[in-house]
């Protein structure tokens, strides 16, 4: 007897249906893509017990007529291609033809349909064979119910979670095709409860608040790229809509939802030093590529692609979500009467503990800074008392009026109708960053030497990382030699760099340098993120007027940042509206 043998009609579609068909999830997916591809405007989804027991997907698309209705049942039907040669130019989010077979080969299906030359027809499935036929009055467009998910596979069903874990898969699945069709009203109903909605009309933005709420649709920036034959479009989430994990990110390519670790990583990457240890950015983005330029068939769900050029779609990528995150960071700044750029001129800060001199250059008395205020009783010598021309017109001749200093750790700056708060750490800290990192690419990094080496002992791993990098630490503009017995002498630091401290950010530099698994770009850029944080102004420190001046200008004068380089924002603005309504002023 032969050992090899034909697998019965049956047993090959519940193979398949193990592919296609991963949990209910997977069915709604499926038959909402299938409600697009035929052109619908309009689509419901309902589930109920997170979609193990009922799912049903409603659409006013072009429906079908009774003959195609059940043939669309059989493996491999497909209205969307016809030769091998269609493969390379697949403009429809389904076309392998073996969703609806592998969904029917594992559940209890009714369909009804009706196209607009035709007579509805209700079609009824049991494990993949028709059960019953009728004709149906019904308006155009398709229905399809799903009941008994894997009722003839209980080995599937051991595989699925609770109905509260399924729903929320479900849910996700729903989410993505809101963002992904924002053309398309779509209303999700679960367990009898209406649970999102979205009127369509192709408002992007839209979609984001139906998903995600306004919180989101407020914090989010437009992008739009075309170039090199790829056009790039969507928002990227300001820094503080990151979240713990990836699952506030979408794709999609030529309008399918695609899951691709390469564009995920370049969205990611333009987001370096704005973003805090951890968190991950928000993002909605729409590719439109040709395509014959890409494959979506090297996985039975269509969500993973591969690209002929991916390193050009991934550089669109890039500069998209970069371009629109500095245009964002200069929101505030284009508020103000911007300074004329004058680089990098980071001020040292160098006796921080200074009081404020309370006169403007004008003459005319300010309010008391805040930072100069001593002590509670405390005598004040540089405190000049209050006069009558207190009332009188502040100096905003630079497109603002600093208000003060308080907690000697934020700046009050008032310009227009808002008051925005600097902190001072963070924004002296991403100053240093910009200028460290612009002079080591252009190899001119300042560096001053110490009046007496400093000794530094280290451990011997310490010793080991630091022997092997000291080309790097050079670059960074420190001298070091070996000085035996696992110890260095320190001869020079970056001009920033003070010999205060000096030890332990030589072992936090090691610790970066050393750091496993990351690429040379990614250690140096922290390691200057280390040079930058120690060698920046700290909080508690007072500062002299002339040396918040000069921070504010660098500030506002260096276009697309506003965080430091750990991702805490520099400024956040408070509106005279919002304190308006703090006050009762208005309601």
């Amino acid at each position: 007897m032969s050992k090899i043998h034909v697998l019965t009609p049956e047993v090959s579609n519940k193979i398949a249906a193990g592919e296609v068909v991963e949990n209910p999830a997977s069915v709604v997916k499926e038959l909402i893509e299938n409600a697009v591809d035929a052109g619908a405007t309009s689509i419901t989804a309902e589930i109920k017990n997170g979609g193990v027991s009922y799912i049903r997907i409603t659409d006013n698309g072009f429906g079908m007529s009774a003959e195609d209705a059940k043939t669309a049942f059989t493996r491999h039907a497909t209205s969307k291609i016809s030769t091998a040669e269609d493969l390379e130019e697949i403009a429809t989010l389904g076309f392998r033809g073996e969703a609806l077979a592998s969904i029917a080969a594992v559940s209890n299906i009714a369909l009804m349909t009706k196209s607009a030359e035709g007579e509805g027809v209700a079609l009824t499935l049991s494990g993949g064979n028709i059960t019953d036929e009728q004709a149906a009055g019904c308006p155009n467009g398709t229905t399809v119910a799903v009941r008994d998910l894997f009722f003839n596979t209980p080995a599937r069903m051991k595989f699925l979670k609770t109905d509260k874990t399924e729903t929320a898969r479900v849910t996700d699945i729903v989410e993505r095709l809101i963002l992904g069709n924002p053309r398309i009203a779509l209303k999700y109903i679960t367990d009898g409860k209406e649970r999102l909605f979205y009127g369509g009309g192709g408002d992007l933005k839209a979609c984001v608040y139906s998903v995600y709420g306004r919180d989101y649709a407020n914090g989010v920036l437009p992008l739009s790229r075309g170039q090199n034959n790829v056009a790039v479009s969507g928002f990227a989430g300001k820094a503080e809509l990151a979240r713990g994990n990836r699952s506030f990110q979408s794709i999609f390519l030529n309008g399918r939802y695609v899951k691709n670790r390469a564009l995920t990583y370049a969205a990611e990457a333009a987001y370096n030093h704005t973003l805090m240890s951890g968190k991950f950015p928000f993002f909605v983005l729409h590719l439109d590529v040709p395509r014959g330029s890409v494959d979506v068939n090297v996985h039975p769900t269509k969500q993973e692609v591969k690209f002929a050029n991916e390193r050009a779609v991934c550089d669109e990528v890039y500069w998209a979500v970069k371009s629109a995150l500095q245009s964002g960071a200069d929101t505030l700044r284009r508020e103000i009467q911007t300074p004329a750029k004058h680089g990098f001129s980071v001020p040292s800060l160098a006796e921080p503990h200074r009081q404020l001199p309370l006169t403007a250059s004008g003459g005319a008395v300010q309010l008391p800074v805040f930072a100069a205020l001593a002590e509670e009783g405390e005598a004040n010598p540089d405190v000049s008392e209050p006069t009558a021309q207190t009332s009188a017109p502040q100096d905003f001749s630079r497109g603002y009026r600093v208000a003060g200093q308080f907690f000697d750790t934020y700046i009050a700056v008032e310009t227009g109708e808002k008051i925005i708060l600097i902190d001072q750490h963070a924004a002296h800290e991403r100053m240093i960053f910009e200028r460290l990192v612009k002079a080591a690419n252009e190899h001119t990094v300042a560096a001053q030497t110490l009046l007496s080496p400093a000794a530094v002992t280290l451990s011997p791993k310490e010793y080991g990382v630091l022997r092997e990098n000291l080309e790097v630490f050079a670059e960074l503009g420190f001298e070091i030699e070996e000085f035996g017995n696992n110890s260095i002498l320190v001869r020079q630091t970056p001009e920033a760099v003070g010999e205060e401290g000096l030890k332990a950010l030589i072992e936090e530099l090691i610790e970066k340098i050393g750091k496993p698994g990351a690429a040379m770009t990614e250690r140096r850029a922290a390691m200057l993120e280390s040079v930058s944080c120690k060698a920046a102004v700290k909080g508690g420190s007072r500062l002299h007027e002339s040396e918040i001046t000069a921070l504010i200008d660098d500030v506002l004068s260096t276009d697309g940042v506003s965080t430091c380089p750990h991702g805490r924002p520099l400024m956040v603005d408070l509106t005279k509206r919002e304190l308006e309504k703090r006050f009762k002023r208005i309601v």
